[in-house]
């Protein structure tokens, strides 16, 4: 899919741009987790230096020089679960449904499999009905659901969770591999 919005790696000079897209974002205080901006755009730009290496990756979709939407995805640090990756998207209200979920999100599977990523994992509230189609177009299935999860100002919120392999997914045995194979012998 071609998107009219180009996506790339974040870029220490992206930082006021992306802060301006968050903090409209986090203004609406329903679709993540954040209700208060709380960092400004000198953590961004330090963290916008490495926005693309084996561990994380942080792309932005733009409108000229204008961010619109932004996605991470970070690998888990822990030996047995480094090969998940979970993932965070925002678009601008004014963007949505424009192909900008899609394009960030194309281009977070390519960086996952570029590295090695065998699962994805996010979660999403619930009324979040144009995101949860959009997981699903992908490929995204719902594996769970944590009640009254979010704490939000306005009460609490669950969040449903979903996950996307990118391999063959595993047989769900409940046994560890190997351990099969000496008990049968």
């Amino acid at each position: 899919m071609t998107s009219e919005f180009p996506i790339r790696p974040a870029r220490p000079q992206d930082a006021r741009s992306f802060l301006d897209a968050y903090r409209g974002v986090v203004a609406e205080m329903r679709f993540i987790r954040t209700e208060a901006v709380t960092h400004g755009h000198r953590l961004f730009r330090k963290r916008f230096r490495r926005s693309w290496d084996e561990n994380a990756a942080h792309l932005l979709a733009l409108d000229g020089d204008r961010v619109v939407g932004s996605i991470s995805i970070r690998r888990d640090d822990h030996p047995v679960t480094h090969h998940v990756a979970t993932l965070d998207m925002l678009v601008v209200s004014t963007y949505r449904r424009r192909g900008v979920g899609s394009a960030l999100l194309e281009e977070a599977l390519r960086w996952a499999r570029s590295v090695g990523v065998e699962r994805i994992e996010l979660s999403v509230y619930p009324n979040n009905d144009a995101a949860i189609a959009l997981y699903r177009l992908f490929g995204f299935v719902q594996e769970g659901r944590l009640v009254r999860h979010s704490k939000k100002s306005y009460g609490y919120e669950d969040e449903i969770l979903m996950a996307l392999w990118l391999v063959p997914e595993p047989a769900p045995d409940g046994e560890p591999e190997g351990r099969r194979e000496a008990s049968e012998r």
